[in-house]
């Protein structure tokens, strides 16, 4: 295995503990036993655990990007079509996974953004980049008359990443996907253009 894809299968492995059990709840050497690895092959690699979350972020970030990219990058079908199979995929997989898992990101920001500054840039840095992506297409939307003017599309763009990562906190509570489906028929009715 070469070095690029045992240090991308280590980053795999250990953000996916994390974010099913959180930051404060994953040791080094949780990581290391899921990942099979001496303490020596994750230091090659990071500097701290620290250092392994941030990493971990913008890798986890830009496989978000990806999967955004390819529901909402495309030309059919309609702008808003688009944003509803985005975000009806990211139910479905929470709810496949018992609705306790949640988001890496979103988890991490809840966990450590108010206590941790430089986690907290680099997770911001990461919800901003997928929310320009959704503003994209909420432009699109636009300017086909489907989606409301009455704010900019950056700023429908920013409620619905917000209102999505309330609503992974309020599933994780309860442990079931009724706030998802709640605020998934709220938005998409919310940022409609009316008639």
């Amino acid at each position: 295995m070469g070095y690029k894809h045992q240090k991308e299968d280590i980053i795999a492995l250990g953000s996916e503990l994390i974010r099913k059990n959180g930051y404060h709840n994953v040791g080094i050497n949780e990581i290391l036993k899921i990942c099979a690895i001496p303490k020596g092959s994750f230091y090659n690699f990071f500097s701290s655990k620290e250092d392994f979350v941030a990493q971990s972020i913008q890798w986890y970030g830009l496989k978000n990007l990806e999967l955004v990219a390819s529901f909402l990058e495309t030309d059919e079908p309609s702008p808003t079509q688009r944003l509803r199979n985005f975000y009806e995929h990211l139910l479905d997989i929470n709810h496949k996974e018992g609705c306790n898992a949640g988001c890496l990101i979103n988890n991490l920001s809840i966990e450590l953004a108010g206590i941790n500054a430089p986690l907290a840039n680099v997770i911001d840095k990461q919800f901003q980049a997928i929310t320009v992506e959704v503003a994209h297409c909420v432009q699109a939307g636009q300017e086909l008359g489907e989606i409301t003017q009455k704010f900019s599309a950056l700023y429908i763009a920013e409620y619905i990443q917000a209102g999505i990562g309330g609503a992974f906190s309020r599933m994780k509570a309860q442990n079931n996907r009724n706030y998802l489906d709640k605020w998934y028929a709220m938005t998409f009715e919310f940022i409609a253009a009316k008639a």
